[in-house]
């Protein structure tokens, strides 16, 4: 078979193309249905009958009134409105649980903060500001806990025997000068 090219012209054996006044009378009319509503009918707060109001005791009453609590034109009393804004429970400044000497020493030894501190101070460095206040704090509470608990170290310690001798004055022990 040869190729025959192709044409715009309709060809006798295809549909015809009909005019767009000829395709709207050949169509079937679209079946006319009831729009969904959307919402309550327009009016209904106005509208007298209604199930619901009836069975209750505010049947008669209009929504649109609101409420009929008095409304104070003057400034109200500053009295009553202090004893209003007074708070019902007191405020009152935490105060820490006191803690058993022996627990609270253990806690002062064991303190990180106040080791750098300490380990600062043997290096002779100066403490300044809240790092000195912390140490003198933490340092006197050990002392009066040390004191309390009756494990002062200068009493406890007993005495080296070199420091006893070089303090003592053998010359007169032994040469019996009175000089």
């Amino acid at each position: 078979m040869t190729r025959q090219k192709k044409t715009r012209s309709a060809v006798s054996n295809g549909l015809r193309h009909l005019a767009a006044e000829d395709a709207r009378k050949t169509r079937q009319p679209k079946e006319q249905t009831k729009k969904k509503g959307a919402g309550l009918k327009s009016g209904n707060r106005n509208s007298l009958v209604s199930s619901k109001a009836d069975s209750s005791n505010q049947a008669n009453k209009d929504k649109r009134l609101g409420s009929k609590t008095p409304i104070p034109l003057h400034p109200v009393a500053e009295a009553e409105t202090k004893e209003q804004l007074q708070p019902r429970a007191s405020l009152t400044k935490a105060k820490p649980i006191p803690l058993a000497p022996e627990v609270e020493l253990a806690e002062i030894e064991n303190d990180s903060y106040l080791q750098q501190l300490l380990e600062k101070v043997e290096q002779d460095e100066i403490l300044t500001g809240k790092d000195a206040k912390y140490f003198n704090a933490k340092t006197k509470r050990l002392a009066e806990l040390l004191t309390e608990l009756g494990l002062d170290q200068e009493e406890d310690e007993p005495e080296d025997a070199l420091s006893t001798f070089a303090q003592k004055d053998w010359r007169k022990d032994l040469l019996g000068d009175d000089d």
